[in-house]
């Protein structure tokens, strides 16, 4: 019976997908100009987070009507509503409706964690109006119907910031308790308790590791029991795995590597006690023996610290962990069952959103537990390869779902797609929209990025996001719009610089130079010490690729890019002069000089990213400190320059100080180069302000009309 009620909802799914598909797949090359404000505008915010059981969906909302309306306040940047959030309760089974919380001054929420089946913690929101009380960092747990509830713990202040708690499981032996993160002891450790959601009496489980000042912890795993396992820290240009022993009730080092260097790092916890682990595999003795260039799965265990079976390995992408040991490369997300702890999938970023399964070897089990239970379970396999039928072009994401796999919530996005929201029930065969972001973009009108290899003069080979206008032009107008960064990877979701730019007739590629993360240690590395060098290169081969391909036309070719990309623009603007016909460069760096002065000495005890900084970019450090950083500082070449350079930075810019944009105008105005100057008074690094983020769009498009098509 429960196997034909699978097959039944499966064959639903399905017949829906036949007419999805055809509606998302009409009218696909339909052309037409896109106002600038549906560029500039916000969309709401929504979240969506299913009971374990299945039985509640709570909605996290904005208080403000979804339409574009662009706040004409640049001090307030958006509507003050816009930020506030409130909740509202689903009861799936009939889905009728209750606003706990409605978001207004005094009655918004600023956080939600589900504790059990039908209670819940939250943090009150703050609001300017009332004021940042004390009250409104308490943490409360109330029950799905607004009864019994009760503040669990305030918020403390500290020198080193607040000392408060997170939920990291709940506890399937013990509905009244779950486990916490608390740093009440020391603001930069977190202690772990079992914490009482009726009485908010806490007990402590196990102390965080005595770190070292200089240390900065990145993550932490537990076991089933809410016991910590492992944790990585970062102290300079080293990660530290510290394993804690439950007898002992101590902490010891376990591995530590450098960055740049073979190394492995932990993504979950296996039934058994051994881990799976993203990176290099070694021998019992740390040495190296299967050095791949690209992070691989593989089982290890700690004890007996032998690697086993590689379970999977890309031969272009990082799977997951950090690339070169160093950098977040791959986006990775995992799917956890909330109850057990199982790891379901892993999702990472490969040519598009890959998934792995790791509980498809469960569904037996499961399907023999259901005839005791009457219970049907889905594996994250079925469940995913259902709901993704229905958009074939598209991708998708489960945002929530309950224990068993069969209903929550999935979010379709694609480049062209900020992101629809679907409620699924794979048992009754539903599927219907919650929520668009940004509904007033229509989808068919905006372009999908397409994946791209091309040479590097020294073969290297690069991959890239084109995207092409869909607009008729007499020329092919090209724009090349290197990442900031530089060390991350290039995404293939919703970008709304380049989608106005390919809706206003121009190709865009986006490539990941050397230096990006997510394609193996190797061509990460390969990045250290090149800002305007080999890195340049790759973007100057990116253009002439392009315009062997007939996607750019040699005399139409413009630079564009923000933070590091606007570095680039630069570089671009002063050693290949002859490339460009126009640059924006946008809170870009111009003065390596400022950039790297003292470097290395920036890292504290809250942030060690510094020294990873000086070993990829450099510093002011060494005899050849003043050579390299003459030879790269777009500031010292501007006399190269031949093309018109719109500068475009805020003022309270704390990464790249707005000094940079005012010594390249002087600069330029000193030597009679051609520039446009837009200034955003209450801006930083990046515009946030509706008003702003228009009159960027707004200055750019009279420049590229003037410069490039002109």
């Amino acid at each position: 019976m429960k196997n034909s009620t699978k097959k039944l909802s499966l064959f639903m799914l399905v017949m829906f997908s036949c007419s999805t598909a055809f509606i998302n797949a009409s009218n696909s090359q339909s052309y037409k100009e896109i106002p600038l404000e549906h560029f500039s505008c916000y969309s709401n915010f929504y979240s969506f987070s299913m009971s374990p059981d299945g039985e509640y969906l709570a909605v996290l909302t904005t208080p403000k009507k979804n339409e574009c309306d662009i706040h004409t306040n640049k001090m307030e940047r958006v509507e003050k509503n816009f930020r506030y959030q409130g909740l509202t309760m689903i009861k799936v089974s009939d889905m009728s409706r209750k606003v706990l919380f409605d978001g207004s001054p005094g009655n918004g929420i600023g956080s939600f964690s589900w504790l059990s089946n039908e209670r819940f913690s939250f943090m009150p929101q703050a609001f300017e109006e009332v004021g940042r009380s004390m009250s409104a960092l308490q943490v409360f747990a109330m029950n799905v119907d607004g009864s019994r509830k009760r503040s669990l713990l305030e918020y403390q202040f500290g020198a080193e910031g607040l000392r408060g708690f997170d939920v990291y499981n709940t506890n399937p032996e013990v509905d009244e308790e779950v486990f916490v993160y608390w740093n009440k002891r020391r603001s930069r450790v977190s202690d772990y308790y079992k914490l009482n959601i009726n009485t908010g009496v806490p007990r402590l489980i196990a102390r965080g590791p005595d770190i070292a000042d200089t240390e900065v912890i990145y993550f932490s795993v537990e076991d089933d029991d809410g016991y910590p396992v492992t944790v990585m820290t970062d102290v300079g240009i080293e990660r530290v795995l510290y394993t804690y022993d439950k007898n002992s009730k101590k902490w010891s080092e376990h591995n530590r590597y450098t960055c740049q260097q073979p190394h492995f790092t932990p993504v979950s916890l296996l039934k058994d006690g051994r881990w799976l682990v993203s990176g290099q595999k070694f021998d019992t003795n740390g040495n190296v023996i299967e050095d791949l260039d690209k992070n691989a799965l593989y089982i290890y265990n700690p004890k007996t610290r032998e690697f086993s079976e590689k379970l999977f390995s890309d031969d272009v992408y990082d799977i997951g962990g950090y690339t070169g040991g160093c950098r977040n490369g791959t986006p990775m997300s995992a799917n956890v069952n909330r109850e057990t702890g199982q790891l379901r999938s892993l999702t990472y970023a490969g040519a598009e959103p890959t998934t792995l399964y790791f509980d498809d070897s469960a569904n037996e089990i499961n399907d023999e537990a259901d005839e005791e239970t009457d219970e049907v379970k889905f594996s994250t396999r079925q469940l995913k390869e259902s709901i993704q039928s229905l958009f074939p072009d598209d991708w998708v994401a489960i945002t929530t779902s309950d224990g068993n796999n069969t209903k929550g919530v999935f979010r379709v996005y694609n480049s062209n797609n900020p992101g629809d929201y679907y409620y699924f029930d794979l048992i009754k065969g539903q599927v219907f929209m919650l929520y668009q972001n940004s509904p007033w973009l229509d989808r068919n009108v905006l372009t999908k990025k397409k994946l791209i290899k091309y040479k590097a003069r020294d073969g290297l080979t690069i991959t890239g996001y084109l995207s092409l206008s869909k607009k008729k032009t007499d020329k092919n107008y090209f724009i090349i719009l290197p990442h900031g960064g530089p060390n991350v990877k290039e995404g293939f979701g919703y970008d709304g610089w380049t989608q106005f730019l390919t809706n206003r007739g121009y190709n865009v590629l986006q490539p990941d130079y050397r230096g990006s993360t997510g394609y193996g240690r190797n061509h990460y590395v390969l990045g250290n010490r090149q800002w305007g060098k080999t890195m340049q290169d790759d973007l100057s081969d990116g253009v002439y690729w392009a315009i062997e391909n007939g996607y750019a036309d040699e005399d139409r070719v413009c630079i564009a890019g923000g933070s590091y990309g606007g570095y680039a623009a630069m570089a671009g603007a002063v050693f290949t002069p002859e490339l460009y016909r126009c640059v924006i460069n946008f809170v870009g760096v111009a003065d390596m000089r400022d950039l790297l002065k003292g470097f290395g000495s920036k890292s504290s005890r809250f942030n060690s990213w510094e020294d990873e900084g000086r070993l990829e970019w450099g510093d002011d450090k060494g005899p050849e400190s003043d050579k390299y950083i003459s030879e790269i500082s777009p500031l010292l070449h501007v006399e190269n320059i031949q093309a018109p350079v719109l500068i475009s930075h805020g003022t309270n810019d704390n990464v790249v100080p707005v000094e940079h944009a005012r010594r390249l105008r002087s600069e330029m105005e000193k030597l009679g180069k051609t520039y446009e100057w837009h200034m955003q008074a209450y801006e930083g690094h990046g515009f946030g302000g509706e008003l702003a983020r228009l009159e960027h769009y707004q200055v750019q498009e009279k420049f590229l009309k003037k410069y490039l098509e002109n």
